[in-house]
């Protein structure tokens, strides 16, 4: 695990910003030990070991970090009371780093988050600071009132306090890199365009 926020942490610093700055920080100096994982949904593992043998020609260096920490990891589905079931039944996360994560730490969320193909995640919002580093999938993104555009892998989205963002997926899953600074507590996340 400490390999993986290591080479992600050297990935960040590569995008100049205050978050970039913070989460880099808070990457290197994580330490304690991993809280052991809970069950993973099928879904998921089938989906991972998909995307983790594609063979890309040209995968983003951290595809290789994922895979080494993959029996690791800790996947939740989405939470039902503030995502309905239709949507939370393809759309899941894991915590890396964070007060609810495998590494504790209180002043960030930090984790990867797993969409399956053909999949709508709508517009939503929230008081944290979040980012994306897209690892594999090329999927739509929708930020604020801006049309949508496709993402490939490698790209960096940032999403200000309370912007409304969405995602859509093609014939692919989407595996990205998340992060909350800020207020990350999830009592502010809502979905639809207006709070």
């Amino acid at each position: 695990m400490k390999r993986f926020l290591q080479a992600l942490a050297d990935s960040l610093e590569e995008h100049s910003g205050s978050m970039t700055a913070a989460l880099c920080d808070a990457l290197r100096r994580s330490e304690g030990s991993t809280r052991l994982p809970s069950c993973e949904p099928p879904p998921i593992v089938r989906m991972l070991d998909q995307i983790l043998a594609t063979g890309n020609p040209d995968p983003h260096p951290l595809i290789e970090e994922v895979a080494r920490i993959r029996e690791t990891l800790a996947w939740y589905g989405a939470r039902p009371e503030r995502i309905p079931e239709a949507i939370g039944a393809r759309l899941f996360f894991v915590e890396l780093l964070g007060p609810d994560g495998m590494l504790f730490c209180d002043r960030c969320r930090l984790g990867l988050l797993l969409l399956m193909p053909e999949s709508h995640y709508p517009a939503h919002a929230h008081a944290a600071d979040e980012l994306y580093l897209v690892l594999s999938g090329t999927a739509q993104w929708q930020c604020g009132d801006t049309a949508p555009k496709l993402l490939p892998p490698g790209s960096f989205v940032h999403h200000p306090s309370e912007q409304p963002h969405a995602m859509r997926t093609g014939g692919e899953a989407l595996l990205a890199v998340w992060a909350w600074t800020g207020d990350i507590g999830f009592e502010s996340y809502s979905m639809g365009t207006t709070r």
